[in-house]
């Protein structure tokens, strides 16, 4: 669907139109079965659509529609960093506390002397990623702790779930909460984000988008249950993955964090935001904000036309959402591609035509002053 009267936003209709065929060649190129997309323009929808099946392999096949739920994947990271930003608006922490301040037991672990600001921009030293389901230590948390580090904290960035989940045990901590609850109370009850959560209740699972071919659980479709394999072995709660949710909740989740705009409360306040909006590592080093990928990280897929203040995420499992604040634009695309066996390269490649395609149909500035 495009919007009836897309000049009032400053987008062309007709090139806008290019998104249904553009996502509908995916299905039909089997890089997802399933695919969800909405962009938004000055806080409206300029385009919308759903394709394909959320569950092709059902008793009755269930087709995708803009209310589908998708597994988020590391779209669960922006979230862990939300509730990061508002423990700092509130005083709990700064961004310069190390980890064995607040975890006691981390006191002599290699991550000790690591920062929050560290952890949640990459730049830790802990490496990218290691089997917790598999750990032979008394807890994954423990296993973290032991863990080497790879390089010398803030020298270095290597995109790190370790780091995510030993964010979301300490907000826990910080909170006397678990993260879950940390989230529906102070982002998604607020919002109104009311199909977004953790481990959803088995009465969603016919709307939700079914994923598969998870390394530890081989062989199953998967149902509301988070594929991400660290993600399940933590109850399915963690600070780097686990997040279910759908195009209209994050739209609004993401209208909250770009603008504050006056029918939404205020997740975070202008100062908090742009900790989110903006590099907060050296560009030699990277490009990551506090939660966020960001310019000059090749991790961001906003390709070509999108401004240099885009900042995004994606999620292993298919998903993105992108905010450019200086052409006021959400995008928004969530599919269901680990349902297919393979590397993902296609949907990587199909991103950036996405964001192209978005880019191209933006008015040109004499075209916006007429309108």
């Amino acid at each position: 669907m495009i919007c009836e009267d897309c000049r009032a936003l400053g987008m062309d209709g007709e090139r806008l139109r290019g998104l249904e065929g553009l996502i509908a060649r995916g299905a039909e190129e089997g890089l997802y079965p399933a695919a969800v997309y909405r962009v938004l323009r000055h806080g409206q929808v300029a385009a919308e659509g759903a394709f394909g099946w959320a569950q092709p392999e059902a008793a009755t096949p269930i087709a995708a529609t803009l209310e589908t739920i998708f597994d988020m994947a590391s779209l669960t990271k922006p979230i862990t960093a939300t509730l990061l930003l508002q423990a700092v608006e509130r005083g709990r922490v700064h961004l310069g506390m190390t980890v064995a301040y607040l975890l006691p037991e981390a006191k002599e672990a290699p991550v000790g002397p690591v920062t929050l600001r560290q952890l949640a921009t990459h730049t830790g030293g802990l490496p990218a990623w290691k089997p917790l389901y598999k750990t032979t230590a008394p807890s994954a948390l423990e296993d973290i702790l032991t863990t080497p580090l790879e390089s010398e904290p803030g020298t270095r960035y290597v995109y790190s779930d370790l780091g995510y989940i030993l964010l979301g045990e300490i907000l826990a901590r910080l909170h006397g909460a678990p993260l879950d609850r940390l989230a529906q109370e102070q982002i998604f009850a607020p919002l109104g984000m009311t199909r977004t959560a953790y481990c959803p209740d088995a009465s969603l699972h016919p709307e939700t988008a079914a994923t598969a071919n998870c390394s530890w659980r081989e062989g199953r479709i998967l149902v509301g249950e988070v594929h991400d394999a660290n993600a399940h072995s933590l109850g399915g709660v963690a600070g780097h993955a686990g997040l279910f949710s759908t195009a209209p909740d994050m739209a609004r989740f993401a209208r909250a964090l770009l603008n504050a705009p006056p029918d939404l409360p205020p997740i975070l306040h202008s100062r908090a935001r742009r900790l989110a909006a903006e590099n907060q590592i050296a560009p030699a080093i990277g490009g990551h904000s506090i939660g966020w990928f960001t310019p000059p990280n090749g991790m961001l897929p906003y390709a070509d036309l999108l401004s240099s203040r885009t900042f995004g995420h994606t999620g292993f499992t298919g998903t993105l959402l992108m905010l450019d604040p200086e052409t006021d634009l959400i995008l928004i695309l969530l599919t269901n591609r680990v349902y297919q066996p393979g590397e993902g390269t296609g949907v990587l490649r199909l991103r950036r035509l996405f964001a192209n395609l978005v880019g191209g149909a933006i008015a040109d500035v004499a075209s916006e002053n007429e309108t």
